[in-house]
């Protein structure tokens, strides 16, 4: 594969956003989106976006990154999500054993994970027996392999959350996601029973946190081996945050707009009370942007310098960072629809849909806005923060 620039990345994703866009409706009722939509993602190679350049990939910076799930968050959260995943879970792949890499990559199939380690696990002869049921499997409709979470005691490692990658094949899916928001991302459950995994397909998490090398150590010079792996990792949340925000702005403007208020016999538009309104959404837009900006120039910076391991306190700033972005996005946009009144709460409305999306992203377990909050207040003071992100 030819590495592919910046801006093709991103007319991909625009692309991939407009064939989203109609399909949302039913992807809603249906609960993920289609596979064609899978399909048409994996014809244009998303998934080998991040892939290192030696396993035919383009090796893509958070830049990069960042823009291609904001702009098909500017269609749908549930879209952009997918495509984050389909991009992003082949980042900790990239970190596994060399022969896991290899089989992985070579397969060209989708991947997906689930981090919570909730597996039980018996130990035989070259690997690991693995079983367990773990809840909110974004994608995994979409997947042909499955990172599910367990604590593992890799040889020559502690015991440690680790992701243990699972082929499709050997999975049970529970199609159970009737979630409130993000309901076109499919994340069912899934279960395994006592299914043998070798230990190059296990990924020691901790390890690639803290010390930011891959199995066996660093094999290549790329961006995802010189930036800190949750920060990066959780990039795609103020992504398609702010997608969401800058979509909330754009219709809401629109509306008002085109809205005829009957009883005071004038356009919304014209009311000098709408026009603050408008302005103070605007405003707020423009701080969700800065802080996404923020945090991506801040990986780029550490990228530039090759900086994969910072302090408790740089870690638990992003996740702040990532939390206070997911909240005000939320917050946006059931404020805009309050403007607008019941006019924009009809079930699928395109702002019901962005503020049910909002809210999910914001109150994901790795956005949960107390929990890094605090993280963040304690490394002001010596303590640890998050135990994982």
């Amino acid at each position: 594969m030819a590495v592919i620039e910046h801006d093709e990345w991103i007319r991909r994703a625009d692309l991939i956003g407009k064939k989203a866009e109609p399909m949302v409706a039913a992807a809603e009722k249906a609960g993920c989106f289609p596979l064609e939509l899978r399909d048409y993602v994996h014809e244009l190679e998303m998934h080998k976006a991040l892939r290192p350049l030696q396993y035919g990939g383009s090796g893509i910076g958070a830049f990069t990154f960042s823009e291609i799930v904001r702009t098909i968050a500017n269609y749908n959260a549930s879209a952009a999500w997918l495509v984050y995943f389909v991009v992003l879970h082949e980042q900790w792949v990239a970190f596994l054993d060399e022969k896991g890499r290899q089989e992985v990559y070579d397969s060209d199939k989708l991947t997906g994970d689930i981090f919570m380690p909730l597996g039980q696990i018996e130990y035989v002869d070259g690997g690991v027996r693995i079983s367990g049921q773990w809840s909110f499997g974004s994608g995994v409709l979409w997947n042909d392999w499955m990172g599910l979470g367990a604590i593992v005691q890799v040889p020559g490692e502690d015991p440690q959350p680790c992701l243990v990658n699972v082929e499709k094949a050997q999975l049970e899916v529970i199609e159970d996601w009737n979630p409130f928001g993000l309901r076109g991302t499919g994340s069912h459950s899934v279960k395994v029973d006592d299914v043998f995994v070798p230990w190059h397909r296990i990924l020691p998490v901790l390890n690639a946190k803290n010390k930011g090398e891959p199995v066996g150590g660093h094999y290549s010079d790329e961006p995802i081996f010189k930036v800190p792996f949750m920060a990066f990792f959780c990039l795609g949340f103020p992504a398609i945050s702010t997608g969401i925000a800058q979509r909330v702005a754009r219709d809401l403007k629109v509306r008002v707009e085109g809205r005829q208020r009957i009883l005071y016999n004038m356009k919304e538009w014209e009311s000098p009370i709408a026009q603050r309104n408008l302005a103070e959404v605007m405003v707020r837009v423009d701080a969700i942007e800065a802080m996404n900006t923020r945090y991506v120039d801040q990986l780029e910076e550490w990228i530039e310098a090759g900086t994969p391991v910072v302090s408790e306190q740089e870690k638990n700033k992003m996740s702040a960072w990532r939390s206070h972005v997911g909240k005000e996005a939320s917050d946006l946009a059931f404020h805009a629809m309050s403007l607008l009144g019941a006019s924009s709460t009809g079930s699928g409305d395109p702002l019901e849909t962005a503020a049910r999306d909002a809210f999910m992203v914001y109150i994901h377990l790795g956005q949960i806005y107390e929990d890094n909050m605090m993280a963040y207040g304690r490394t002001q003071f010596g303590l640890s923060g998050h135990p994982l992100l």
